[in-house]
């Protein structure tokens, strides 16, 4: 019907004046509706409803945990040279290769254990880092470790899971293998605690949430006071776990609640009762909020009317809001937008009337972007050809600088700039004479100086050009090195700009698989061991591993 409707021009004064005539028939005939419907609905069953709706959300909150955790594992265990580390028992270079990414992925507990059961790693999260914590005593006999290095694989896979006792508390605790080739060569187990996780829980769900060990005992609750379940309590819950709940009122702090309790289940195992409870003074409130809805109901009609006209007339004027704030966007540079033609009435015809000058302006502004992108092509492939690069050079760095930026999470707008930087990173050679910059030999002092200039010739052609400027850093920054010893500025370590410190992988790697002039391309396998060797020198390591993860796929 609305739609039919806006094919025919509808003047405001109508569109304004109408609803109110229907709404005034439609307010006295559903006013009943409402109060009857208000007074007679059930608060009890809207609180229960309420809490089974928590009791759900917690359920499906704890497995996005239990995901986290296993995504923890997945990642931890496959860091390059772990499993080596794990075969010579050297727990300095488990250290240093598990917990920067540990920390950095929030991982709370994480043990090593050798096949022969010797722990070659037990730490918790401290603030600011980690601490020893010793292991669960008669961790090796635990299914999670047995099940492990026995090479089970369940229908949940070859990861395991169970509730450890360490001395900060009660741990949910994930196992898997550490691999060397077909063989295991120990075992990797992380952890969160239960208190953590029913705080993190709690602050989700809005509602108070208890872990219950099989046996009804209390493992962690962000309630004060919580008692345990009885043994006939916790039987019934687990006797129920496929058909229903259990609900049992409790009190907390003089506060009276109602408490729902389901299995607690990790990859298919049960590992203990998961109780959520919501306070019960919510029944007094919301019966005496029933009481006085008969009483309100008559000023809220007609607050209703005055509320619902103001809506319509919003409604009605906000075709004109959009157009204003499509407009600002547009005078500052954003020709993206588009304001939704709705109607055949004055507002629409403005509406299209401006998507179509805006389309206009966007399709010449495309149309500079473009000319100015193939102008930075031309001045990359001259700068190729110039020095005497391998064809495409680059056209290749700039492409994979993009997709190793990208991994590393750089958002989409600032790759523009990035990919940019990269077509031009040698521009500044073009002020370098021929008699250096393709002198076959080993240049002089005097040469050596006059070609490290090149990134201060980039950055003084570049600076002149507007919409390069944020291209900038990679043609001025893409020969420093991580240890300080790079040029123009002896940047290092993370004074470095970040766009550079990729770059200069991709560069480096792109030179070494090319063949030159004066030696034949590099192996694949060759060049990356390269690289590898030189993190922490040349390159960042954080950058290293990231390239070698990207070029894995």
């Amino acid at each position: 019907m609305a739609s039919w409707l806006r094919r025919f021009y509808i003047p405001l004064l109508v569109q304004i004046t109408v609803p109110y005539l229907l709404l005034a028939l439609a307010v006295s005939a559903g006013a009943t509706y409402i109060a009857t419907s208000l007074i007679l609905e059930s608060v009890e069953e809207r609180f229960t409803n309420q809490l089974i709706a928590s009791a759900v959300q917690v359920q499906e909150s704890l497995v996005r945990k239990e995901e986290d955790l296993l995504t923890d594992l997945r990642l931890l265990g496959n860091i390059q040279g772990v499993a080596a580390a794990v075969e010579t028992g050297d727990a300095e270079a488990l250290q240093l290769l598990l917990l920067p990414v540990a920390l950095n992925d929030g991982v709370e507990y994480l043990t090593v254990l050798s096949p022969s059961g010797r722990v070659l790693l037990s730490v918790e999260q401290v603030a600011g880092g980690y601490a020893n914590v010793e292991a669960p005593a008669g961790l090796m006999r635990q299914p999670l470790v047995t099940n492990v290095l026995a090479g089970v694989v369940d229908a949940s896979g070859d990861k395991f899971t169970a509730v450890l006792e360490y001395s900060g508390g009660a741990v949910l605790s994930l196992s898997g293998p550490i691999s060397q080739g077909s063989e295991v060569a120990g075992v990797l187990l992380v952890g969160r605690r239960v208190e953590s996780l029913a705080g993190a829980l709690r602050e989700e769900s809005l509602a108070q949430v208890s872990f219950y060990r099989l046996d009804g005992q209390v493992l962690a609750s962000t309630l004060a006071e919580v008692r345990p379940l009885t043994n006939v309590q916790a039987e019934v819950v687990l006797s129920n776990q496929t058909s229903g709940s259990l609900i049992l009122p409790l009190e907390d702090a003089s506060i009276s609640y109602s408490e729902i309790h389901t299995v607690w289940t990790v990859r298919s195992q049960a590992e203990g009762i998961v109780g959520v409870s919501l306070a019960t003074n919510f029944l007094l409130q919301a019966t005496q909020l029933t009481r006085n809805n008969a009483l309100l109901l008559t000023t809220g009609s007609a607050v209703l009317v005055m509320l619902v006209g103001l809506w319509v007339a919003g409604r009605i004027t906000e075709p004109i809001s959009r157009l204003k704030a499509a407009a600002q966007l547009a005078a500052a540079g954003n020709l993206n937008v588009s304001v939704p033609a709705q109607g055949r009435d004055e507002i629409g015809v403005l509406a299209e009337s401006f998507n179509h000058m805006l389309d206009s302006l966007n399709e010449s502004k495309q149309e500079l972007l473009d000319a100015y992108e193939k102008t930075i092509e031309g001045w990359a492939r001259a700068t190729d050809l110039r020095d005497h690069e391998t064809e495409g050079h680059s056209r290749r760095v700039a492409e994979l600088t993009v997709a190793l930026a990208r991994k590393m999470g750089i958002g989409e707008e600032a790759l523009v700039d990035i990919r940019r930087g990269a077509l031009l990173h040698d521009i500044g050679k073009i002020a370098v004479p021929d008699s250096i910059l393709l002198k076959a030999g080993r240049l002089t002092n005097e040469q050596l100086a006059i070609m490290r200039k090149h990134p201060e010739r980039a950055r003084e052609f570049i600076q002149q050009i507007g919409f390069l400027k944020p291209a900038l850093t990679i043609p001025y920054c893409h020969h420093e090195r991580w240890d300080g010893t790079g040029y123009p500025r002896g940047l290092k370590g993370t004074q470095i700009p970040l766009e550079a410190r990729i770059f200069a992988v991709v560069d480096v790697w792109d030179a070494l698989i090319s063949d030159r002039p004066y030696r034949e391309a590099m192996a694949p396998e060759s060049a990356m061991a390269y690289i590898v060797e030189q993190s922490g020198r040349h390159f960042d390591p954080s950058v290293v591993a990231a390239f070698q993860k990207l070029m894995s796929r």
